[in-house]
């Protein structure tokens, strides 16, 4: 049996962090012990704990904690880890560290490109310590592999791409009308959303335009964010759907813990981000049978062809809305487009898959160590 440390410098909720859980708490037990270390006692603490799984709570904020790299070392050292699967930039950092200093191999997870500074002074000595310091770096998709190609400069033999999996038996096709009830739209309202925390690379301003300019077409849309927001940015949008006059045409959700009833809910579900290192939203709106339309910005290029979903520049509010219009006015499209999608999401994106490649990788790793 493999002792596995999994590491995140994060407390979630997200994609990143809901990777991080699946493979800390779904990998095989007959063959994998795994500890989990994070960083704070949030959400994915109390995921973890529902799992079945107790999370160790370190906090590694600081430019760089020597003290959180000790801990780490200790513990690895008490639960004798033959491989640390560090997820996220940061936490790459600290693991590869360790590697150097322990021998312990470790897998770098990287799940997007937005957390690598191409100007901090300090890049250049960081992606040094992930290339000499990981046996093996994980892309989340080609995309972002190339996208970091030339910072992280990691040899194709040390180069792997797992795309994140989804559970497709809890996002399976289904209708529900619990949040249009809810929110008191009319029988036959459009509802499109976007699911996904607040954050800049969501570019949810892009959204709000878009909607701005579906509803000049037709008073019928609706429009719903689901996904945690507070902060500067949430008072950003705030302010500017009262600007565009949408303050009871779009609804932010806030966060969810039924994703596949409110994808159940929708018509549409538009990713208008500006960078996605994958995105698990996509995926799991695929499985649950509802046309897509997304940006280039990434991931998407990667999870959609030109048969399962429509794409368009990110930033551009007139493409995203012209491809919602296609959509709704045309049944025969967004049917082709859904099954298309359904399938590709249960072949190729499917959880168990995601799982097999990591558990391949571990023993692979853990292997060359022994």
């Amino acid at each position: 049996m493999r002792s596995v440390l999994h590491l995140i410098d994060t407390g979630g909720p997200g994609g990143a962090e809901t990777v991080f859980l699946q493979c800390a708490t779904r990998l095989d037990p007959a063959r994998f012990a795994c500890t989990a270390v994070i960083d704070t006692d949030r959400w994915l603490a109390a995921q973890l704990r529902a799992s079945g799984l107790e999370p160790l709570i370190e906090s590694a904020q600081g430019s760089f904690n020597v003290g959180y790299l000790r801990r780490i070392a200790a513990i690895a050292r008490n639960v004798k880890a033959d491989v640390i699967c560090a997820h996220l930039y940061g936490s790459a950092i600290y693991a590869s560290a360790l590697g150097m200093l322990t021998r312990i191999p470790v897998i770098s997870v990287l799940h997007g490109g937005a957390d690598i500074a191409a100007h901090d002074r300090f890049t250049a000595l960081k992606t040094a310590i992930i290339r000499r310091g990981s046996r093996q770096v994980v892309f989340v998709s080609e995309s972002l592999r190339e996208q970091l190609r030339a910072q992280l400069k990691v040899p194709d033999s040390r180069a792997v791409i797992i795309p994140n999996g989804i559970d497709t038996a809890a996002f399976s096709p289904g209708r529900d009308a619990s949040i249009r009830v809810a929110l008191g739209l009319a029988a036959d309202a459009i509802l499109v959303g976007a699911i996904g925390n607040i954050r800049p690379a969501k570019s949810y301003e892009t959204f709000l335009q878009t909607a701005r300019l579906l509803i000049d077409r037709s008073d019928r849309f609706r429009f719903v964010i689901a996904g945690q927001y507070a902060g500067a940015l949430a008072e950003d949008l705030l302010r500017l759907r009262a600007h565009l006059g949408l303050e009871e045409r779009v609804f932010f959700l806030g966060l969810r813990a039924d994703v596949a009833t409110v994808l159940h809910n929708l018509d549409v579900f538009v990713l208008s981000s500006s960078s996605e290192g994958f995105s698990i939203a996509c995926v799991e709106a695929m499985a649950c049978g509802i046309p897509v339309v997304a940006t280039r910005c990434g991931g998407p290029e990667t999870i959609l062809d030109e048969r399962s979903g429509i794409l368009v520049a990110p930033r551009d509010p007139a493409a995203l809305a012209d491809a919602v219009h296609r959509i709704i006015a045309s049944p025969a499209l967004a049917r082709d487009l859904s099954q298309a999608a359904l399938k590709r999401a249960r072949d190729e994106f499917s959880l168990q898959t995601m799982l097999a490649r990591y558990s391949a990788l571990i023993e692979r790793v853990g292997k060359t160590a022994s």
